[in-house]
């Protein structure tokens, strides 16, 4: 998760920021509150610990403006050393989800980021859930996944979702190498059985509900994976990778391995300036590449 801190008090800073970077979670820091106003404009952000007591704006109003700038929710958890309760049910009211006392207790506070990161985890979760709801009507001949069009679909939907909530797309265009091969010398129902084993490689290759794997068109299959930079997305390419050497499906008329493989090109996608097409483009360049590079291979 990408954590924003906000004190106005950099030892207060440094306590938040040992506990957040020590559960592994990136770390952003504000001083006040319009510094953090500006930076969730500019990022995406996971979790909030704000201050209360700030020049300028306080706490409970910095949520406030946040909360009315994005229809995204992230938990926002207030750290004060009023310990009324009418600074509790204000700061609740203000849209902040915990209210935690000074001075911080790191045990504390590592057992609400957990508690936050579950609820992440749910959010997940639900949206792959909705995601694949909203694409039965797309299904493909190939069970479990989705069609062109409910790849067409899948894709306007991500694309918004990333540009709204600021979180990394990947795409991967994947081709069975030397498929016409196949297909000519062992018949059309072995290629179709063939294509049904590539689908379900594929589909165990996904970690999650929101990842989405489509027949793009004859051999070519498509992976959409939101919230997912390139380093995760390489991870992703080594599993599918090793899963189609474990499959290890007969081909002996391939000029590249006895069994069938795949080749790939794993693309970012770039902002608001970039079209689905261009998306997709920049995908299947890379595929391109991976085939002149001897196939087998997702760059």
């Amino acid at each position: 998760m990408k954590v924003l801190i906000v004190d106005d008090q950099r030892s207060m800073r440094f306590v938040s920021l040992a506990v957040v970077a020590g559960l592994g979670h990136d770390v952003i820091e504000a001083e006040c509150g319009q510094d953090a106003i500006d930076l969730c404009r500019q990022e995406k952000v996971d979790l909030i610990l704000m201050d209360v007591e700030m020049p300028g704006l306080n706490g409970f109003e910095t949520t406030k403006i946040i909360r009315q700038d994005t229809s995204i929710w992230f938990p926002i958890i207030f750290v004060s050393a009023k310990t009324d309760t009418k600074f509790f049910t204000v700061g609740i009211q203000s849209g902040g989800d915990i209210y935690l006392y000074k001075p911080i207790v790191p045990e504390v506070l590592e057992a609400m980021i957990h508690a936050m990161e579950r609820i992440a985890q749910i959010q997940d979760e639900l949206h792959g859930t909705k995601l694949k709801m909203e694409l039965l009507a797309f299904q493909d001949t190939l069970k479990g996944l989705v069609n062109r069009r409910g790849f067409d679909k899948a894709m306007e939907l991500e694309i918004t979702r990333s540009i709204k909530e600021k979180d990394p797309l990947t795409l991967i265009m994947i081709d069975v190498d030397q498929f016409k091969p196949f297909n000519d010398n062992n018949g059309h129902q072995a290629g179709d059985e063939c294509l049904k084993a590539v689908g379900e490689t594929l589909r165990k290759a996904m970690c999650r509900p929101a990842d989405i794997v489509a027949r793009y068109c004859g051999e070519e299959f498509a992976v959409i994976l939101p919230n997912t930079n390139a380093v995760q997305a390489q991870a992703v390419a080594k599993r599918i990778n090793k899963l189609f050497s474990d499959l290890n499906y007969p081909h002996e008329h391939s000029l590249v391995a006895d069994h069938v493989t795949v080749s790939g090109g794993i693309a970012q996608f770039a902002g608001e300036g970039q079209s689905a097409a261009e998306f997709i483009e920049s995908a299947d360049k890379l595929l391109y590449e991976a085939k002149e590079a001897g196939r087998n291979r997702i760059l």
